[in-house]
């Protein structure tokens, strides 16, 4: 029998956060439903669906949920884990909404205690304060309070005493809340919390929505170490700037992490270019950018020609939100078509997205990683790609990043068996919409 686990996530870094700490095999993440369909088919092992819901609307969220969830249990392959924002952006309970519509038997694991995101009485602790007074939710006014409220009436808040009870104990109160029609939410304030959490589930007919806290829990428990975090030396930075394979990194967040990290770039002689919004704009309205003469463009293919190079959106200090998604399609427009075959660096889940998908990236496998959450994995066109959330890593996370893919050597067989893949169809929204 396969020891297969079947996953999906609400953005595409997030899919790749996960898969590469399920363990136990190779994941693949796959950036449409038919291409994970395709993988459950030809293959034993896991499978990550970026079903793309953190933008939707709640209605949208919830039936993309619930059609991922029923073609997956119909393909052999039942959806065990939903990886979901740890700060529970997105629409938490829509999630919830819509694996119960695929009658789905539903658990809620959010904490995250890597980055002090505990659940304590269903309330979202960050560092022992509530998440409304930690000033991470940027430019999203609703702060959720915690999964007791992102669930609504239906919850059961199951406390850290019967977490730490044992298994037994634990299973019980997660069966009792189930039988009554509730959802179980668990606090858990450690990663040994969570490890009981994944231990006392395991094979249990649930499907557990929660953080990469859990996910990694669950690797844990399938035998998989952490990744360590990979020390670059400084003198290896130089190469970025002398024609080594060249590396494209697309910064489509406005977080504050993300300018010191593109600072960071520029001082090591990598070209920073900031694309202005009314380029992208107009590459969205055209879906196209060999039409648009700016000089900004011209900029960044010239840089990427001689090494590596950073696009980002001009005045991204001064974001408006309804245009967040329409400027994340026009950076992947823009990189889709300077990128040629340099390896990406793509930061924040649907920058990710709109960059792979016009590429006609269906899939990708994680090999690595930067930092945790930092994923390098392998494009199926034969690339290396890392992907990483916006408001994420040390400063010199995407410097590491880039020094990373230009020192490790291409696999040539991975890359000519890509280059015989049949094209994939360009259907931009057949995922999960």
């Amino acid at each position: 029998m396969s020891n297969r686990l079947a996953a999906i996530a609400d953005d595409l870094s997030g899919a790749a956060e996960i898969a590469a700490v399920l363990g136990s095999s190779s994941a693949t993440v796959a950036l449409t439903l038919p291409a994970a369909l395709q993988h459950v088919a030809h293959s034993s092992s896991d499978v990550v669906l970026d079903c793309d819901t953190r933008a939707l609307d709640p209605d949208s969220r919830r039936a993309a949920v619930a059609q991922a969830a029923l073609r997956m249990r119909a393909a052999g392959a039942p959806v065990r884990l939903v990886k979901t924002d740890s700060l529970l952006r997105g629409g938490v309970g829509d999630v919830v909404d819509g694996l119960a519509d695929a009658g789905a038997r539903v658990v809620v694991a959010s904490a995250l205690p890597a980055l002090g995101r505990t659940v304590v009485d269903g309330r979202l602790l960050v560092h022992g304060r509530p998440v409304a007074d930690a000033g991470l939710h940027g430019l999203e006014a609703r702060v959720v309070p915690g999964p007791l409220a992102a669930v609504g009436q239906r919850a059961r808040s199951v406390p850290l005493t019967v977490v730490r009870a044992g298994s037994a104990a634990l299973l019980d109160a997660v069966e009792r809340a189930i039988g009554a029609g509730e959802v179980p939410v668990l606090d858990a304030v450690t990663d040994d919390d969570l490890d009981r959490i994944a231990a006392a589930l395991e094979g249990a007919d649930c499907t557990v929505v929660g953080s990469g806290g859990i996910a990694a829990a669950i690797g844990r428990l399938r035998g998989l170490q952490a990744p360590d975090s990979i020390v670059t030396d400084p003198r290896e930075r130089s190469a970025l700037t002398e024609g080594r394979q060249p590396v494209l990194l697309v910064v489509g967040t406005a977080s504050t992490e993300a300018t010191g990290q593109l600072e960071a770039l520029a001082a090591n002689g990598v070209p920073v270019v900031s694309v202005p919004r009314d380029v992208l704009l107009r590459a969205v309205d055209r879906r196209e950018v060999d039409d648009i003469d700016h000089p900004a463009i011209q900029e960044a293919r010239t840089a990427l020609r001689s090494g590596s190079a950073a696009i980002c959106v001009e005045d991204r200090h001064d974001p408006v939100p309804h245009l967040a998604r329409r400027l994340a399609d026009g950076l992947g427009i823009v990189a889709a078509a300077i990128s040629g075959r340099s390896a990406l660096v793509l930061t924040g889940g649907e920058t990710a997205r709109s960059v792979l998908s016009r590429l006609d990236i269906a899939t990708i496998v994680p090999e690595d990683a930067v930092e945790p959450g930092c994923v390098v994995s392998r494009a199926d066109d034969g690339r290396r790609v890392i992907t990483r959330p916006g408001s994420f890593g040390t400063v010199t996370n995407l410097l590491d990043a880039a020094t990373f893919l230009q020192s490790a050597r291409d696999d040539p067989s991975a890359t000519q068996a890509a280059s015989k893949r049949p094209p994939a169809a360009r259907t931009e929204r057949q995922y999960c919409r």
